[in-house]
């Protein structure tokens, strides 16, 4: 299977993602994830022993983890930063933006079910933060959808 360059005339003619209600709300959530994500990120990088959230590592046993620092790193890094940037991307109207946050939102969903089956223990933080990756991923489909269309057509 040969993949076909697109014509810059093709490339003009797929739509940007507008700031319709599902991009507005996507940005959102993604704004909200990345805030609570850089400052738990923070946290964890801060103490990697859990200490600043009152964890203890113990949590951790069936993980190939011994402290916070990584899991911190994914937080602040993936779900923190990654959010900020997908949302300015969005703003901005890039033409990824939607399917960024989709990965973002399926992976924030991902990551709470995996944390929850190591740490076998539940907060309202877990569906709080299942939601948003659930909002996040849903509202991402019909904002991306003309984009998706339109990529579509052009090959």
């Amino acid at each position: 299977m040969t993949a076909h360059p697109m014509s810059d005339d093709a490339a003009r003619s797929i739509p940007r993602p507008e700031l319709h209600l599902a991009g507005k709300v996507c940005i959102t959530f993604l704004v909200l994830l990345g805030i609570g994500a850089l400052a738990g990120g923070i946290a964890l990088l801060a103490k990697p022993d859990g200490s600043v959230m009152k964890f203890d590592t113990a949590l951790l046993a069936g993980s190939p983890f011994t402290d916070f620092a990584i899991p911190g790193l994914i937080l602040g890094g993936l779900f923190g930063m990654g959010s900020f940037v997908v949302a300015g991307m969005g703003l901005a109207r890039f033409r990824v933006a939607p399917f960024l946050a989709f990965a973002i939102g399926v992976a924030q969903m991902i990551w709470i079910v995996v944390e929850l089956g190591i740490i076998k223990e539940l907060s309202f933080l877990h569906p709080l933060c299942f939601g948003l990756g659930l909002v996040i991923a849903a509202s991402a489909v019909p904002w991306g959808w003309p984009t998706f269309q339109g990529w579509r057509t052009a090959h």
